[in-house]
């Protein structure tokens, strides 16, 4: 019998899956574009930036130039481009899968090893929408900057909250679809 632990350390000798292209892709497009972004911040900001924003886009929080940048550089790096390699957690502790058909990704090596290239594939997409969210931010407050008042758009406003919610739940309608069915090719 083999136990989730030596399960995973044999889905771990397997070849890893490659993630589909056209997500790779997508994501570079997205880190290129949060990159000009930057460098456009870096031209354009003031040196004291509303940060925050209360009703209808008034500023209520400020910051200095290089905290904005800060923020703009960190979001990403911390919270959207690291969150594939929790993919990696299926390899290491199987046990704590909680999907769709688990019992079946579970019973052997090689259909771990694709339920890990399944899982990270939907976790760059899950970070893509973050980048979406976070250059979206990124122009809202370079915008609200260069206005007298320091007023943010009310499409910065709104726009990247509503491309979370509704790209996060794209992602998940396909995850929780037939994305995490039993597969033919893995028997």
């Amino acid at each position: 019998m083999t136990t989730t632990r030596s399960l995973g350390e044999e889905a771990r000798g397997l070849p890893r899956e490659p993630t589909a292209r056209w997500i790779l892709v997508l994501v570079a497009g997205l880190v290129a574009v949060w990159l000009a972004v930057l460098a456009w911040q870096v031209q354009v900001l003031p040196e004291r930036v509303p940060t925050h924003f209360g009703a209808g886009g008034v500023p209520d929080g400020w910051s200095s130039k290089s905290g904005a940048i800060a923020f703009s550089t960190l979001g990403p790096l911390l919270f959207a481009l690291p969150l594939p390699l929790m993919s990696l957690l299926v390899l290491r502790w199987p046990a704590g899968i909680n999907a769709p058909n688990r019992q079946w990704w579970t019973a052997t090596a090689p259909r771990l090893r694709r339920f890990e290239r399944l899982l990270r594939e939907d976790l760059w997409l899950i970070a893509a929408v973050m980048l979406v969210m976070f250059i979206g931010i990124q122009v809202g407050i370079s915008e609200a900057a260069r206005t007298p008042e320091g007023r943010m758009p009310g499409v910065w406003l709104v726009g990247p909250v509503t491309v979370v919610f509704v790209g996060t739940g794209v992602v998940l309608a396909r995850m929780f679809g037939s994305r995490y069915a039993e597969q033919p090719d893995l028997g």
